[in-house]
């Protein structure tokens, strides 16, 4: 019995893809064992958690008219998202660029906030500006190490 839950393990790792048709189009891979989440409070194209919990990730693309947004400010306007939807103040730890697989210029940011009042969440979060739209990839967790791998893979199609 162990030998077969052993070689089962495994399988319950494997990546999944998240694609967008867009535009623009993307692909986001995440951990398999990341579970589409039936609540979606913040109306994100797609939302998961692990096992039911955190860590949590949204992906998103959408329609974002701020006059003058660059990459220099995306990190900021998305944190007046969280901020927004929270009721919070989030804190920006860290924000540098970054570069998608498929050359597309972005921005790394590590930012925390507090969750409904009483848990402190840590958020990775690879942002960018597309085709006129703010496209983003999240981690919601506990504080510690950011978890990179998900926000990390956002790939435009060209």
């Amino acid at each position: 019995v162990l030998a077969v839950t052993v070689a089962l393990a495994p399988s319950a790792a494997l990546a999944k893809e998240f694609k967008y048709a867009g535009p623009p189009a993307f692909t986001v891979t995440y951990p398999g064992f990341y579970t589409q989440d039936s609540e979606n409070p913040n109306k994100v194209l797609y939302r998961t958690k692990q096992e039911g919990t955190i860590p949590i990730m949204e992906i998103n693309c959408r329609d974002f008219p701020v006059p003058g947004m660059t990459l220099a400010t995306v990190a900021k306007e998305y944190a007046k998202l969280i901020e927004k939807s929270q009721q919070t103040t989030v804190t920006i730890a860290s924000e540098k660029p970054f570069t998608t697989k498929d050359g597309t210029p972005a921005v790394e940011a590590v930012m925390s906030f507090l969750y409904q009042g009483f848990l402190t969440l840590q958020s990775s979060v690879v942002l960018t500006i597309k085709d006129g739209k703010m496209v983003y990839v999240v981690i919601h967790q506990n504080p510690g190490a950011p978890l990179w791998d998900a926000p990390k893979s956002l790939t435009f199609k060209k």
